[in-house]
Formats: C-alpha cells, structure tokens, sequence
C-alpha cells in the first residue's frame, strides 16, 4: 500500500470520529428537529471527506504502489527494500511504479506525470540502447547517477498482444548515484599534470650589436613568464637559456585555450634593437595522461612543431584523437637564415644520401620555378655522390620553359620520372626520397612514392601545415624553415657549402635564381640576409637576372584573363582586396590567380590581397576553385588559408577548393562550389583570423 493509499485511509477514518462526536453532541442539544441534523452532518461530511482524500491524492507527494508490475513481483521484496533506486515505466518512459530509494531520491522533483525525459533529460529507448557496463551517465541537480535500463520479459499470456502493440511492454531503470566517484574523477582529472616548452624563438640567434639588449629583453621575458607560471600556480624552469619548461595543472587550461593565450601578445610588448624587433615565444604544451617522461617528448615535440609553423604561437598535442591546437602564429617570421644553417644541413643529408642505394626527388602538384629548381638543385647533389637519381615532378604549363631546358642538358635529361611509361615497381628497397618545396600530403606531387621507399628528408620553407605524416618512421630529416624566402634559395646555399666555385653552369644558376625571384616576387618581399647572400653566390655562378626573369614571360589569353579579374577587385573591411573570377571560364594559367594577387597588392591602403578564380573539375565533373593570397607582411594570409585546407607563407599562401573537402570554417564537407561560396567562405575564414 503507497503513502497516499494509508494517509487517505487516515484522513477518513479521522473525519469519521469527529463527525460521530459532532452529530452526537449536537443532537443531544435538541435546537433542531432530527431530520435536519441528520441532513446537514452528513451533507457535511461527505465533501470534506471526499475533498481532502481527493487533495491528498492530487497534492500529498509522489505516490508508489504497493506491488510492482507483474514482471517484477517473484523478486518484489527484493526491489520494494532495495537501497538503489529503481523503477518500472511503460514504453513512453512514464513511470508505472517505483521503489522508495527511487521516492526518497527524488522527492523533491518528482509528481503524478513525471517521466524518464522530465527526471534526466533522456529518452527511454537511449537508456535501454544502452548496453555499456557502465550504463549511461547523468546528472540530476547536484547528483550524478549512472543508468541501466531493461526491458521486461513478457508473460505468456500477453505476449501476443505485446509482440504487435510496443506500449504493452514495460521496463525497468536502476539508478546508481554515483556523485562522489564523479567529483573524484573531475578532482583527479583537474589536477592532472600538463607539461609545456617553451622557448624565445630567437634564443639561438644572438644577433651581432644587439647582445646587450637582447639579454635584457630576455630577462623581462624571463620576468613574464615566472609572473605566468604563479599566477596559474604553475612551475617554471630554466634549462638552457631562453628555453624553459612549465609544469601546471590541466584545470588551467580552458581558461588558457578561452583567452588564447595572451601571453603570446604580452611578450611581444617587449622589444629589442631600439624599440624595433619584437619578443616572440613557441610554446608546444602535452594535454596527455601518461608518464612525465610520455608528457615532456610530446611537449617538446609540440615546440619543435610551433618552430617550424613560423613560431609566435602555442601548439597542444592531445592523445585523444583530436587534431593538433594552434594559437598565435599571426607575426611575421624576420628572415634568418644563415651558411650555418645551410652547412649543417649538408653535414647532415650527405651521410643519409652516400648510404642510399638510390635517390628520388619529389616536388608539389602543378610545379613552380622554385619547387624545379630546389629539385635540380639536389639532383646535382646526388648525381656528385654518384646516386642513380630521379625526379618526381609534371609537366605543366607554370613551368613549360624551364622543364624543357632540363630535358635537353645531358646531366637532367634522363632523371625526369614519366608518369605515363614508368612505375614504381622497381624502387630499391634501400632509397632515399627527397620532398621538396612542400610539406602537406595533400599536395605531393604523387604520394604513392612515399610508400615504396625506406628513408625521406623534408626541406621546405613553408609554415608546417600537419605534425604526423603516413610514413612517419621513413623521415630520417625534416628542414623546414619558414624563414627562408624559398626553397631554392635554401638549395642555393646548400650548393655553395657543398660545391667549390665554379660547378654550377649558368643555366641551373639561373633557374635558381628564377625561383628565388618568384617566391619573394623580385626581391620585393621575405626577403633577408640569407635571399640576397644566395643571391650573389648564384650571381658569381653566371646567373643573370634578366635570363632569369625571362622565364615568366605571358602569353595574351593569360594577360587577358588576369586583367578581367583584377577588374573585379573589390574591399573587404577596408584592407583585404578581393578579386573573383567567373564560373564559366578557367583560368587558362595555374599562377594566373598568384600573380592577380602580386598585382592588387600594390595598391595603395591594400594590406592584403587574394585571388579567387575557377581551376578545372573534379573526378566527378564538379568545379573546383583556387585562391592565392598575398600580404605586405602585416597580415598572415597563410593562417587565414590554413582554415581552408590551404597553406604556404606568412605574405604568400594559396589553397584548392573542392566539392567534399573538408575546411575549419564549414561544419560539414563542402557542398557543390561556385565564386558566391567560395568568396563566403574566404570571408569567414579572415574574420576567424581577424578574432584571434
């Protein structure tokens, strides 16, 4: 019998006694003929005591039966005085009996028409789906409780029935409070241990003059990030100089992650070199369970990730299937690559090459001048050292001349893979693959390669785009250096480190020079000491600067093509120059967009510019788009390409659209394209990068 079942029972029986006291002392007074108490009283009686039952039972709390349903009454004891709450529901998740662990636990929320879904925001059918051995999670007020759900067998009598009608079925839910094992675990988990490196991106760079103040601007940096580590209750250590590691814990990070890292921004009030170049921090940060020693390889690979993104910005590596967290990255990288550098890049690659049974060299889809040529570059390298080598790089219009130069100079004319004749089905089990002047899969010239060979050396100059590769375990060496203007200009001083004066003909000294041309678009930007010291070594190597700059001769479709798009140039927030091309016409040259974007920067308040035009088509016929953008160094268009699948410099990006593809500033894969979307998704792409 329920609760409302026995204070009903007590209520009458109480309304009973008094109206028999009543009527009895009332009829002795004899004021009022007997028919007319007897009328009264009893009229009396009545409504009050059917009122105050029906009260009870509308107002007097959650009620429970006083027996289960059938399905649960061999064990009826069992679950009427069990401490775990439980309790039956029909179909719908309307609950049709319940114990008095399940009354008690939620008394204070629980009426007449309370449901699965009103108590725990649930539905019935997800509770049973459910069939984990932990149950399913939920938090009711302040209480947490893990929920297991069943449905009941069906009797013999109503199982026919039941089979065709589901709300015949009932079910039951067991709820498990489970409240202290869940702020044991969110205690545990707040103060897990979260290691990060941290280094001054120019701590291995003294800069000759500037000692002085660079050490002090590295004692108030140093300042800084001791204020940092305390204000979180962290620990910071100095391992080296300008390089330190932090120890907090993980109930920082969200904060961390909301404000994206103002550290990064507060350094950089900190400045050297009279007032003139800024401090810069990489941070790469480990969000892991594990052993320190699992946290501190992870961090520290996280930092070397942060460096070769450019630096000025946090990278968090997780264990948890989740991609890589960039913040920061906006400032521009100053030029300093150096011969040393460049020296201790062919110390390092001659040992990997003489060790090689054979070499090939792998440049980006729709080759340029700087990928051939950083190509040619090592190709000579390994042709001195005596290796069978090949070249991995299309044929295409950007590069038309150059190529078919190289296939009539003796040295270069058979080393050209051909994509129509030959296969990779002979590669040596001992070669060496070169990839250069790309480091994102997406864009190999042909992936297929990296599975065949068994070591691989990356040297690029573009911002790092992914911190793991399908062949991971292959790459003995990655140089990639964002700093640089070029790959060729990278390959140029690897050259004269490896080559006496005088090996280099004229042509090759040429193309180099071509590409290093191309990328900082006629020594006009990214430009630093290392571009024009590569410069001058290919100028005494007979390079001419008008052989060179003869290569980027335009044909007039290409001429007239890019004029009407510079002619649709219009403003976006009043520094962003955005060019768009027509649907119905592809750009009849793949760098007609780069140099529409080299040519709009020019004008004057245009802080960046980019290029939007039709490609070709896809596998399936639907259109795809490029879009290349330039910048004069105070906006990082690579950053705002890198949210749509696109990568390369700090001032000089580029990137493809595709039906399908999958892009940071869209919740789903792309739909069909045309300009209209293509514009609209460049347009949120540089408000993200305008937020951060």
């Amino acid at each position: 019998m329920s609760k409302k079942s026995k204070l009903v029972i007590i209520y009458c029986v109480i309304c009973t006694v008094l109206f028999i006291a009543v009527f009895t002392l009332v009829s002795y007074t004899g004021k009022l003929p007997q028919s007319w108490v007897a009328a009264v009283f009893t009229a009396l009686y009545c409504v009050i005591t059917a009122s105050g039952a029906f009260l009870i039972l509308k107002f007097g709390g959650p009620s429970s039966p006083a027996d289960p349903p059938k399905g649960l009454r061999p064990d009826q004891n069992l679950f009427r005085q069990m401490k775990t709450p439980a309790a039956t529901t029909d179909t719908e998740g309307r609950i049709t009996w319940r114990n008095e662990a399940f009354t008690n636990a939620f008394a204070d929320i629980l009426s007449s028409d309370t449901d699965i879904t009103s108590l725990c925001g649930l539905k019935l059918s997800d509770i049973i789906k459910d069939q984990s051995e932990r149950g399913v999670l939920v938090k009711i007020g302040e209480q947490s409780y893990r929920v297991f759900g069943y449905l009941l067998p069906l009797s013999n009598k109503n199982a026919a029935a039941a089979q065709t009608k589901a709300a015949g079925r009932q079910a039951v839910t067991f709820w498990y409070n489970v409240s202290d094992e869940e702020a044991c675990k969110t205690r545990l988990e707040n103060e897990r241990l979260i290691v990060a490196y941290i280094i001054i991106d120019m701590a291995d760079n003294i800069l000759s003059g500037m000692q002085e103040q660079y050490s002090e601007a590295v004692s108030s940096v140093s300042k800084l990030l001791n204020n940092w580590a305390d204000s979180i209750n962290g620990r910071l250590l100095e391992y080296s100089d300008g390089k330190y590691i932090m120890m907090f814990y993980a109930d920082q990070l969200p904060a961390m992650r909301r404000a994206a890292f103002p550290i990064l921004s507060d350094v950089k009030k900190i400045t050297f070199g009279g007032g003139t170049v800024p401090m810069t921090l990489s941070i790469g940060i480990a969000d892991i369970e594990g052993t320190v020693a699992d946290k501190c390889a992870l961090a520290s690979s996280a930092m070397s990730f942060a460096l070769q993104r450019g630096g000025d910005q946090v990278v968090i590596k997780n264990d948890r299937g989740a991609k890589d967290e960039f913040y920061g990255g906006l400032s521009k990288h100053d030029p300093q690559l150096t011969g040393l550098n460049a020296r201790r890049l062919i110390l390092q690659a001659k040992p990997i090459i003489k060790e090689a049974g054979s070499v090939y060299i792998m440049g980006h889809k729709n080759a340029d001048f700087d990928c051939l040529a950083s190509c040619m570059g090592i190709a000579k390298i390994c042709l001195s050292l005596g290796k069978k080598t090949t070249i991995v790089v299309r044929d295409n219009k950007n590069i038309a001349r150059p190529y078919a130069m190289l296939k009539e100079m003796p040295d270069y004319k058979d080393l050209f893979f051909d994509f129509e004749r030959d296969s990779y089905d002979d590669v040596e089990s001992n070669t060496l693959l070169f990839i250069m002047d790309v480091n994102n899969p997406v864009i190999f010239e042909d992936e297929k390669i990296t599975k065949q060979v068994s070591s691989v050396i990356i040297i690029d100059h573009h911002r790092k785009v992914s911190s793991e590769y399908p062949f991971e375990d292959k790459i003995r060496q990655q140089y990639i250096e964002p700093s640089a203007s070029s790959a060729s200009e990278i390959v140029a001083q690897m050259l004269e480190q490896f080559f006496p004066s005088g090996v280099l003909t004229a042509d090759e000294a040429n193309l180099l020079l071509a590409g290093i041309q191309l990328d900082t678009n006629s020594f006009s930007r990214d430009c630093g000491a290392g571009t024009y010291a590569a410069a001058q070594y290919l100028r005494r190597e007979g390079a001419d600067a008008s052989e060179a700059s003869s290569f980027f001769s335009l044909d007039k479709k290409a001429f007239m093509f890019e004029l009407k798009l510079q002619s649709s140039m219009k403003l976006y927030k009043d520094e962003y120059a955005i060019c768009i091309g027509d649907d119905a016409t592809l750009a009849p040259d793949p760098a007609s967009a780069a140099r529409v974007a080299e040519t709009v920067l020019k004008l004057d308040g245009v802080s960046a510019s980019f290029a939007i035009c039709r490609a070709g088509t896809d596998n399936n016929g639907d259109p795809t788009y490029s879009i290349s953008a330039r910048s004069d160094g105070s906006i990082n268009v690579q950053v705002i390409l890198e949210r749509l699948g696109g990568g390369g410099h700090h001032s000089n990006a580029g990137t493809q659209l595709t039906t399908g593809k999958t892009v940071q500033v869209s919740d789903s894969p792309l739909p069909k394209l045309d300009s209209a979307l293509v514009t609209k998704l460049l347009l949120k792409a540089i408000d993200m990068s305008v937020k951060a």
